[in-house]
């Protein structure tokens, strides 16, 4: 490595850095620093009382002082986060439940804006909200929209590897259900060519789907492009850029609604089930209204849904069901009235036109957490003015699963999801891709037309979101840790006053931590409640429910035992994988995994 290169290097992988100074910094504080055996035969100090100065007897050290303020300052937002979960979790509840008051709205009322009344719309759309990014891939009969019309066409781009064609199945006959599928949905498989029989496997769902959709197609990934792994965010980078082709004209790109369905991977030697993303035919119908409604920010606008594990939750060990539902519960933290940030987990939809704006998806080994190095993209490109608007129409995700039963599948569901979960750790470069980005829209801020100037103060809370994801779970364990090992090296009388208030004083955080987290589990019951029922009711009107047996995971009372492995499963499901992959990050940036099967509950081939 090249002198010149070891600053990019350094701001790449700033998390594992920061973790290795953190390790320095425990070292020091709690065992170099630590009260020598000199100070045995004094008195045991007393807390200071109001007024009194602290014996400094006992000193304390430059370290120790930082060791103070630094677990001081991760403890108040490891407990202003549950509280900001409580708060997005009960507001998204009682809006989706509103809307489900509210009469359906089918695709043909929201074609086009002029013939909608205005009034009609603020009733409907009254929200904000996030939506998922999508592509589409058409032949050139099918790309000519009409300027005069303003239809919104919706490219869904399906980027898979080495998925089970039933998976791929079952999430086309979800979106072919919908009444709006053959006149404005384009389809594409979004496959990898280096991938034994994808252009089969392809080529079969394109003849069976055919007369469903407005144009389904397939684009396949060149397996020898230098610096692109075979994978998932490389057929989607290749993908969008054949959608980015079809369309030229700057009018039709605005109205092409780019949708990524997700379709998650677990890394694992041993059989697993996937889950793909269902969305309602809502979800498509409350974009088209936002489009319309906003005129002035159409062009800047991310859409994104709260998402939802409720397909295999009862079949799956309860560890690895906390686990989804705090990842759930991440997404959810970014979805209330006055937020500016949300991330998309899984889904989310965006214009070509910002797709183009920002130059696509990327393809290297430091984009594998797609979905939010996408949005940090979008945000850049910007200058930090994306504007992101909820979509109250909950993506339904399923658990991990090998389908493997007794103690033999329960082992085998926890290294499948410990492997899902080192893969979404591995997405913490992407703290380094902002680190990057901020000195660069300080010193040279984008000046293009239509974009303004830099955001501050949206990119502080980008900031602050970014630690919360990729620092905070590791460090807070870390800080626990140490803190323990100190008050079982340092009796009480020989630690200073300070520092012993500090360690008091942030076991009641964690306390108030976990409180504000058992609050969220009880509020996810009415949430999960809402989600799994009007999907379940959806797929009994098109028909779809008979043949998703057991595809409907309603929670009962035993559930509410979940609240006590949320420690257990908070360290083996996020700091444990986080550290692997902020250690291994200093030697290689390449996650290798296989892909395995996926849960399908339709039949295969089975009929619409």
């Amino acid at each position: 490595m090249s002198y010149s290169k070891i600053p990019a290097w350094c701001v790449q992988r700033v998390t594992s850095l920061v973790f290795l100074s953190l390790i320095v910094l425990l070292y020091v504080a709690i065992w170099h620093d630590r009260p020598q055996a000199q100070h045995h035969g004094k008195a045991p100090l007393k807390l200071p009382k109001a007024g009194e100065k602290v014996d400094d007897s006992i000193p304390l050290t430059n370290a120790q002082l930082l060791f103070i303020c630094y677990t001081l300052a991760a403890h108040f937002l490891g407990l202003t986060f549950p509280m900001r979960l409580v708060y997005a979790t009960r507001s998204i509840t009682k809006k989706l439940k509103n809307e489900l008051r509210q009469l359906p709205i089918t695709s043909n009322v929201l074609s086009n804006l002029p013939e909608t009344p205005s009034k009609f719309l603020e009733s409907s759309y009254g929200h904000e909200g996030y939506e998922s990014s999508s592509s589409s891939y058409t032949d050139e009969s099918r790309t000519q929209v009409d300027e005069n019309d303003d239809l919104i066409l919706h490219t869904i781009i399906i980027p898979n590897y080495k998925e089970d064609i039933e998976t791929l199945r079952e999430t086309l006959e979800v979106l072919a259900c919908h009444p709006q599928a053959c006149s404005v949905y384009e389809i594409i498989l979004a496959m990898e060519m280096g991938e034994a029989g994808a252009k089969v496997k392809a080529g079969a769902l394109i003849k069976e789907f055919s007369d469903q959709f407005r144009d389904i197609e397939y684009t396949l990934h060149p397996n020898d492009i230098p610096g692109e792994a075979q994978g998932k965010s490389s057929n989607l980078c290749w993908a969008s850029k054949h959608v980015n082709g079809k369309y030229l004209d700057g009018h039709m790109k605005r109205n092409v609604i780019v949708t990524k369905v997700f379709t998650k991977r677990v890394y694992t030697n041993f059989l697993v089930l996937a889950a793909d993303s269902h969305l309602a035919a809502k979800y498509f119908s409350l974009i088209n209204g936002m489009h319309f409604r906003y005129p002035q920010t159409a062009e800047t606008t991310m859409y994104v849904p709260p998402i939802i594990f409720d397909r295999n939750a009862h079949l799956v060990p309860t560890p690895v069901r906390v686990a989804d539902l705090m990842w759930a519960g991440a997404g959810l933290s970014g979805h209330y009235d006055t937020s500016s940030i949300c991330p998309p987990t899984s889904v989310y939809s965006l214009p070509l036109c910002l797709v183009d704006h920002a130059g696509g998806w990327d393809a290297g080994d430091d984009s594998i957490g797609e979905d939010l190095h996408m949005y940090i993209k979008c945000f850049f490109s910007l200058n930090g003015n994306l504007t992101t608007r909820t979509i109250l129409s909950p993506a339904s995700c399923s658990n991990v699963s090998t389908g493997a039963k007794g103690i033999r599948g329960f082992f085998k569901d926890i290294k499948a999801r410990y492997r899902q979960a080192l893969r979404h750790m591995w997405g913490s470069l992407d703290s380094g891709y902002v680190a990057r980005l901020v000195p660069q829209m300080w010193w040279h801020p984008r000046e293009e037309q239509g974009v303004e100037r830099p955001n501050w103060g949206k990119t502080l809370i980008l900031l602050h979101r970014m630690y919360e994801a990729h620092f905070l779970p590791v460090h807070i364990t870390l800080l626990i840790i140490g803190g323990a090992f100190y008050t079982l090296l340092t009796p009480a009388h020989l630690t200073h006053p300070l520092l012993l208030q500090t360690l008091n004083l942030t076991a009641y955080m964690r306390i108030g931590s976990f409180l504000g987290f058992a609050t969220f589990f009880y509020l996810y019951e009415a949430y999960h409640r809402v989600c799994v029922s009007a999907r379940e009711e959806e797929m009994i009107k098109v028909g779809l429910a008979g043949k998703m047996e057991g595809a409907f995971s309603h929670r009962t009372r035993k559930n509410a035992a979940d609240i006590c492995l949320f420690p257990v499963v908070g360290i083996l499901f996020g700091s444990l994988p986080t550290t692997v992959a902020l250690v291994c990050h200093l030697w290689t940036l390449k996650l290798v995994y296989k892909v395995s099967k996926k849960p399908s509950w339709l039949p295969a081939g089975s009929p619409l």
